[in-house]
């Protein structure tokens, strides 16, 4: 599964997001915060620790990953780097992630945002590059709706998300995602619920399957800080 969609990943609570494809991990913030419209430059720093169970084989431990980034802002052009450990692998220790996008709304509020990155590991050869288009709207008082579309320019095929994110409260907020894979040639979706244990500090629980995979329980621990 693919999972890009900001909003669904660890800082959904999070008061600030990273633009981040979790974390900062595919970096159009879709559901959250276009970069904000400030005159000087704003930092973010973030760290997230996730466990995975797999649902379809007797719950039994998938993965652990840790995840490093950093976004500086201004006037709404982002740019990130996110680092993201690999589980067992045989070559590579981790995925890197540079990402250079601009967001803003439009008048009647709707926000959007359009990014580009470059993903690689650090030991193999050879990057793959995504082009993200998202926008976000409220559609009530406490829900957001969020759509995405992200192209690999090399293929010309893409994937096409839709997000949501419904606060219960100030602490607790319920996730969704539902996508279609041109690239990997199958539908995914995710359910979850954020609870932001602070201003800084996040706890996600977040279901992923696909119709063509195992189911995936996620425990998430994000820390997110900055100006």
């Amino acid at each position: 599964m693919t999972r890009l969609l900001p909003l669904v990943g660890l800082l959904a609570a999070a008061p600030a997001l990273l633009s981040a494809q979790e974390l900062v991990t595919t970096p159009a913030d879709v559901l959250g915060q276009p970069a904000p419209m400030t005159s000087q430059v704003a930092l973010t720093f973030g760290a997230a620790v996730t466990t995975r169970f797999n649902t379809s084989d007797g719950f039994d431990h998938q993965d652990n990953e840790l995840e490093l980034a950093a976004e500086a802002a201004y006037e709404g052009l982002h740019f990130g780097l996110s680092l993201t450990s690999l589980y067992d692998d045989p070559t590579d220790e981790f995925e890197y992630e540079f990402a250079l996008g601009y967001g803003d709304s439009f008048a009647n509020g709707v926000e959007w945002d359009l990014t580009y990155a470059v993903i690689g590991l650090n030991d193999s050869a050879g990057t793959d590059e995504e082009l993200t288009a998202a926008i976000v709207s409220a559609v009530g008082p406490a829900t957001d709706l969020g759509l995405a579309i992200i192209l690999d320019p090399e293929s010309g095929k893409s994937d096409q998300e839709v997000a949501f994110e419904h606060a219960l409260d100030n602490r607790w907020s319920l996730v969704g995602l539902v996508g279609n894979s041109d690239r990997d040639d199958n539908l995914y979706a995710e359910v979850g619920v954020n609870y932001a244990i602070n201003d800084d500090l996040v706890l996600e629980v977040l279901y992923e399957d696909t119709n063509d995979g195992d189911g995936l329980l996620g425990f998430t621990l994000g820390y997110e800080f900055g100006s």
